[in-house]
């Protein structure tokens, strides 16, 4: 096996098992539902932010190995995370195609948006609202997102 099979192999396998991490995540989060969603209390709010920031940060993982494998690195500075959800939508010419749709990368800024305010302000200032409007979009954007990283992993082995 010639040595750049091997490094896309290793990448492949990096990147296919953290979706196994944010699927047992997706797990948890349906368990939840079904013991707590009836629940009118703060702290369930709390709860329901923790494990939607959670996803994204699976799926960041996942860009961050992409980028610091293909693309020579990932954005610094003020606004990284943007820059490299954003990246993911494009292709990179003679290296890769993108890793993400248009569409996907819409509701994952959702998601990366969200995971700021959960990181940056007080679990008593989580807007329900919001929560409520992620929650109708959690498991299809999971659902897609498992889809379109196959995708490209299937572009790393040449199918």
């Amino acid at each position: 096996m010639k040595k750049d099979e091997l490094f896309l192999k290793r990448i492949k396998a990096e990147l296919l098992s953290e979706p196994s991490q944010v699927s047992r995540l997706m797990d948890e989060y349906r368990g939840f539902l079904r013991k707590y969603s009836n629940l009118a209390d703060p702290y369930i709010l709390r709860v329901k932010a923790s494990f939607i920031a959670d996803f994204y940060t699976g799926v960041e993982k996942i860009f961050r190995t992409i980028t610091e494998e293909l693309n020579g690195g990932t954005p610094r500075g003020e606004g990284w995370h943007k820059r490299l959800l954003h990246t993911m939508m494009l292709e990179a010419k003679g290296i890769r195609p993108a890793v993400i749709s248009k569409e996907l990368y819409l509701d994952l800024s959702k998601f990366l948006g969200f995971r700021h305010v959960v990181r940056q302000a007080y679990g008593f200032q989580l807007d329900k609202k919001k929560i409520e409007e992620l929650e109708k979009i959690f498991g299809k954007t999971c659902k897609k997102f498992f889809r379109e990283i196959k995708k490209f992993c299937n572009f790393l082995e040449g199918k």
